[in-house]
């Protein structure tokens, strides 16, 4: 558990807490567990909407009927359709692909693929979309890009955007207020505290084991 604290002026930009460990290098493969679902507890006592802080979380404006930010142990990454969730997968070898499932999810339906070809994940920023095969790059969405998640992207903070053009919800952070949400799939941003006083949160993670590491072939 984290007490975090804000004071006035500042604000935190939209990124995901949890990625898919092959998008994170030499690294993402290293930890034994992963973010499966964030929670905060919020300690501001009479907390007002024009004191700022609030969260705001980007969920689909569509619900997906099927299971998101993990399938099989492989992590999401998109979105085919709007609402289907896409997932990456990194086999023996170090080569990956994405896949959806069909008329379900959790393991339920039928795998559809949808890379041209296998790949390898190539240092960040990474476009997925390019290893799409045809038929699927205007229906897929990229959860976190370089625009969208600068910081895990690019590795660089860029200009604070509240992408307020996209479908949101915001959250008080009023006492007592408890949130709950899935690390892997929904993008979220804290607005900047405009009260004099403090915003403070109690977050943590609840987590859940990584995957095997991929055996890769011998000299990488």
């Amino acid at each position: 558990m984290t007490r975090r604290r804000y004071e006035a002026g500042a604000k935190l930009g939209r990124h995901l807490d949890e990625h898919h460990e092959e998008t994170k290098g030499t690294k993402g493969w290293l930890r034994p567990s992963r973010r499966s679902v964030t929670w905060l507890v919020y300690l501001n006592e009479q907390w007002e909407a024009a004191e700022g802080g609030a969260l705001r979380t980007f969920p689909r404006p569509q619900p997906s009927s099927q299971a998101v930010g993990s399938d099989a142990g492989n992590l999401q990454v998109g979105w085919l359709d709007a609402s289907r969730p896409v997932f990456l997968e990194t086999r023996e070898g170090g080569l990956s692909t994405l896949y959806c499932r069909a008329g379900g999810g959790g393991g339920g339906g039928r795998r559809e693929a949808l890379s041209a070809a296998a790949f390898e994940v190539p240092r960040q920023p990474v476009d997925f979309g390019a290893f799409l095969a045809a038929e699927y790059g205007s229906r897929f969405e990229q959860i976190s890009t370089s625009r969208l998640d600068p910081r895990f992207a690019t590795g660089t903070p860029a200009e604070f955007t509240e992408f307020g053009e996209l479908h949101h919800v915001d959250v008080l952070p009023a006492a007592g207020t408890l949130v709950l949400f899935d690390s892997v799939s929904l993008p979220h941003l804290v607005r900047e505290v405009t009260s004099t006083r403090p915003r403070v949160a109690a977050t943590g993670w609840f987590h859940e084991d990584s995957l095997a590491v991929p055996l890769f072939p011998a000299g990488l």
